[in-house]
């Protein structure tokens, strides 16, 4: 499985159309294989998405995003858990331990109802 966090300075970036950085974790049964950053230098919403395609991602865990990147990236196949801050080491362990589901990773006014 590979995931990806939006980070900036080692927190979950608060919006993912203007996150500057990917980290993306390759897991695999439940140990990690591998790790990566990777620069999110396009601003135009379509080649954002296509760059974010290539990362061959399972789930995309983030801050706000708007509804039509996130629909773009839902519809090549990425799951995307939005509404998310903190920490991004710890959003991380969170995930791979229980999930984000009942976790006090949402942002403020967020629920658990972004979790697609």
């Amino acid at each position: 499985m590979r995931i990806a966090v939006s980070i900036w300075e080692g927190k979950i970036s608060p919006v993912l159309d203007t996150a500057s950085k990917l980290l993306i974790v390759e897991n695999e049964m439940q140990t990690e294989s591998s790790r990566f950053e990777a620069n999110l230098f396009e601003q135009d919403m379509s080649q954002r998405c296509s760059f974010i395609r290539g990362l061959e991602l399972d789930v995309l865990i983030c801050g706000a995003v708007s509804r039509q990147l996130a629909g773009m990236l839902k519809a090549s196949g990425i799951k995307i858990i939005s509404g998310i801050s903190g920490p991004a080491e710890d959003v991380l362990k969170a995930y791979l331990k229980e999930g984000l589901l009942h976790s006090g990773f949402f942002m403020p006014g967020s629920k658990n109802n972004h979790l697609d």
